[in-house]
């Protein structure tokens, strides 16, 4: 699928129609969101021009009459708009622990996987156009949420404030805010496996490509028969050749570690076959719930690596499977979710996040509010360096900015497109082309650099009215 020209906007524009009851409060949040934006991995000391400023952000942040909700809502509302743009997107549901150290408790902040820590956890849609660089649109929901362990007692329970409703809520909340303006195709991991989601989202009429976790029983069949067995049955229709990134085991919890064990990046050939089935409804369910009838896609590695764990994948969808062509489509869809693990990689490494010395989970929530379009517009950055796109460059970049690129590598003629601006900011931040595409990281220190550039320039301008630097860069 082929995107329209992504513009990279102005960090402003994405918070300009903040409703905070004071306009004052909302000008004060663009200018902390653009000294976010040309450092984001530094603390907010260092971000502050003035013991004043400051000031503002930590009374900003922490005011008790601004919401988060308020803070972010112009962020999902051009997010929606971009989605709008782009007819068809991807939807990727998923939920992130962020924890924070410090002996002293923080206000307002709960339990973890990991006991001995104190944080909260967010539960994000992200909205990603399925094109060959998987651009990011923004975030179009967001939930926060704090756990104990009265709460996780009661999960155990099936209460009916239990943590699993946020998968439920979520996409009634993207198909309530798309109405029908673009289509959505919502995707998560195994732990969207819920019967009730997959109901949820079967009688909604939804589109969606969920990768199942259960062996569920089946129905329509004279011996009961459950669904690895009957995907066990199926014979490759298709195959094809793709890369799997690392995942090391680092300091997760030990039950995500027996989840998603550690693994090399290497390229892996995969086999796909497909089914469609009719899930028995578990018996917790009321008698009124019927059964849900899904297409399921198996994509499993027919020759697994020695010592490294064999791709197994089952994916629940209501796109259609009849060829090998579409089975394949679904599984690029499904491929699409490992952006969100890139997002919230660039919320707690790019905008260190987590390091925040911010003394409650309210003040913490309106900072993650402000970080989220940054941390999106990090990987829009970088999804222009990976795709033909061709934009102007300044759907990137400022004349000025342009201007100095063009003096910092002597380029003899026009910077043409978005994408190859993109890639001389990677360069700035050290990037080497032998080294393939970009990230993110790369990204963020090239563009540290020419925001220094860019200063010291603004400096030069009004101390020598006669610059040549500034005559070329007006």
């Amino acid at each position: 699928m082929r995107s329209k020209h992504t513009k990279l906007p102005a960090i402003d524009t994405e918070f300009a129609h903040a409703d905070l009851g004071d306009v004052r409060r909302t000008r004060r949040l663009q200018q902390v969101a653009r000294s976010a934006e040309f450092a984001p991995e530094v603390g907010f000391p260092q971000m502050a021009a003035s013991d004043a400023e400051l000031e503002g952000i930590y009374r900003l942040l922490s005011n008790e009459d601004v919401e988060p909700d308020e803070v972010i809502g112009p962020h999902i509302e051009a997010t929606l708009g971009r989605a709008r743009d782009a007819r068809t997107c991807v939807v990727i549901h998923d939920t992130t622990e962020f924890s924070f150290g410090g002996e002293v408790r923080r206000a307002g902040l709960g339990v973890l996987s990991t006991k001995d820590k104190q944080g909260f956890l967010a539960h994000v849609s992200l909205a990603v156009i399925p094109d060959e660089a998987r651009t990011p649109l923004g975030v179009c929901a967001l939930t926060r949420f704090r756990r104990d362990d009265f709460v996780q007692k009661k999960n155990r329970q099936r209460a009916p404030d239990r943590e699993s409703l946020r998968w439920q809520r979520h996409v009634d909340l993207v198909e309530t805010r798309c109405a029908k303006s673009f289509s959505a195709i919502h995707v998560a991991d195994r732990e969207a496996d819920i019967y009730d989601v997959l109901r949820q989202l079967d009688g909604l009429g939804a589109r969606f490509v969920i990768r199942g976790h259960h062996n569920r029983v089946l129905v329509g069949h004279e011996d009961e028969l459950h669904l690895h067995e009957r995907l066990a049955m199926l014979v490759p229709v298709a195959s094809k050749t793709i890369e799997i990134s690392v995942r090391h085991d680092g300091d997760r919890p030990a039950a995500q570690r027996r989840k998603h064990p550690a693994r090399k990046a290497r390229r892996v050939e995969i086999s796909v076959a497909s089914c469609p089935v009719a899930l028995k409804r578990p018996q917790y369910a009321h008698a009124s719930r019927k059964n849900v009838e899904v297409n399921v896609v198996r994509v499993w590695e027919a020759s697994p690596t020695q010592g490294e764990p064999p791709i197994e994948w089952l994916l629940y969808t209501s796109e259609r499977v009849d060829t090998p062509e579409q089975m394949l489509a679904v599984v690029e869809i499904y491929r699409c979710r490992w952006v969100v693990e890139e997002f919230f990689k660039a919320l707690k490494t790019g905008c260190a996040f987590e390091t925040r010395q911010l003394e409650s989970f309210h003040a913490l929530s309106n900072a993650l509010s402000m970080f989220i379009p940054i941390a999106w517009k990090m990987l829009l950055a970088r999804s222009l360096t990976r795709t033909s796109n061709h934009a102007p460059p300044t759907a990137l970049l400022s004349p000025t900015q342009l201007q100095l690129l063009a003096i910092r590598f002597q380029l003899q003629a026009p910077i043409d497109t978005a994408t190859e601006a993109a890639l001389l900011v990677a360069k700035l931040g050290g990037h080497l082309s032998r080294n393939g595409p970009p990230g993110w990281q790369t990204l963020a220190r090239g563009f540290e650099s020419l925001t220094l550039m860019h200063v010291g320039w603004l400096a030069a301008l009004r101390s020598q009215s006669g610059n040549p630097l500034a005559e070329r860069c007006e």
